[in-house]
Parts: C-alpha cells; structure tokens; sequence
C-alpha cells in the first residue's frame, strides 16, 4: 500500500525531470556552434573576372615621319623593316628612365650584330638588346591565356613574335602591355595603329605566334631588374 501512494509522488518527478531536460539541453550549445542547413541549390559562387590591367608604354610607331625613312643598316627603310628595333624602343623607354627611339634602336642593333639585311632583325635583338639596357628578360614558358594576364599584372612587358595571320605574312614583332576585364590582350603593334586599337582574345595571339622562333622566343617577358 505504501508502495501504490509512492506512485503518484513518482509521476510527478518523472514528468518535472523530463520538463527539465526538455528545456535546459538546448542551452548548452558550445559556444560558436550554430544549427547548420544546407545552402539552397540555386545558389552559385560568382564567377572570378579578370580587372583591367595597364603598363604605361611609350608607344612608338616605326611609321613616324621622324624615322619611317631611316635606312635600317643602311639599306632597309625603318617603316617596312623596323618592327624589331620599334618593339625594343618601346620597351626600354617604358620600362627604363632612358629615352630609346627606334632610331636608338636600330643603331643597336647594328653594332652589336642583329642587324639581318633584306629580313628585319635577329631574334636575339630583343633578349640581347632589353639586357644591355638594364631589363631582365625570361622566356615566357607557357604559351598560355593564364600565363599571358599573369605576366602583365606583375608589369612585365610582353614582346612577342608573330607568324603569318592577321599581324605578318612572315614575322612581325609586337608588344603586349596589358589586358582588358574580359581578358583580352592590349598591345602596340609598331606597324599598325588600328591593329593597335583592338583588344585581341589571348586565343587569337597564341595562335598565330611563330613556330620558329629561337634565343628564347617566340615570347619574351621583359621586367626591371
């Protein structure tokens, strides 16, 4: 009997125990912890876009009526066979404190044996002649639209020799100074200014670079030491 008078004292503390534990156990979350939930499906990481990025250049053209007529080695006119020394001046003088025309240039590259009668310029005008005027100069490895934007936004200058397309029907040397924020290549052309005014997808220059290239091009990159 005294057992059945326990029975409803018993009740009573297990109902006020499971009160207990119904309210007091969710106040002790840790501390920074949080109910997670699942992100909803229709939401997406954005997309990663390139930004704008520009070297200031000096952007000569071996058109300029103040050297177009320059007998390049004596034999050759600055505005037809001039883009070699033209790309050097513009990045010595963009790159440097010292004024370098593509007069300089060409002089340069005279004296010191890159000079290439009826044919322009030696590759080797371009890693020999950023050297002697205080630039370093690598080979840009990979021909690629990545490696290409990584370059310039450490503000290395890119020269680059084409191949027959839309800049040669042989070899053509041009300068690769930035990239919009679609990622398309700025560049100044020392033969063109309209080719110069076009932002050209990395794709289209990769593309028509020269197969044959050596003394490490067909890419140069070009930064001060």
């Amino acid at each position: 009997m005294k057992f059945l008078k326990r029975i409803p004292i018993l009740i009573f503390i297990s109902f006020i125990s499971l009160c207990t534990l119904f309210f007091v156990i969710p106040l002790y979350v840790q501390p920074g912890e949080s109910e997670v939930t699942a992100a909803p499906a229709d939401i997406k990481k954005p997309e990663i876009t390139a930004k704008d990025h520009k070297i200031p250049i000096t952007a000569y053209s071996q058109n300029d009526p103040a050297w177009s007529g320059y007998l390049y080695g004596g034999l050759d006119p600055m505005n037809a066979y001039g883009c070699g020394p033209t790309a050097l001046a513009i990045a010595v003088s963009s790159l440097t404190d010292t004024p370098f025309t593509p007069v300089d240039a060409a002089k340069w590259s005279e004296e010191n044996g890159c000079y290439s009668p009826g044919s322009g310029s030696a590759h080797a005008l371009i890693p020999t002649g950023a050297a002697s005027h205080g630039l370093h100069v690598e080979k840009l490895a990979q021909l690629t639209p990545d490696a290409f934007c990584d370059a310039l936004s450490f503000d290395k200058l890119l020269i680059l020799l084409m191949g027959p397309g839309d800049f040669s029907d042989s070899g053509h040397f041009i300068v690769a100074y930035g990239y919009d924020e679609n990622g398309n290549i700025l560049v100044a052309d020392p033969a063109s200014k309209e080719r110069s005014d076009i932002h050209w997808p990395a794709e289209t220059l990769i593309s028509q670079l020269s197969t044959w290239a050596h003394d490490g091009g067909p890419v140069w990159a070009l930064s001060r030491l």
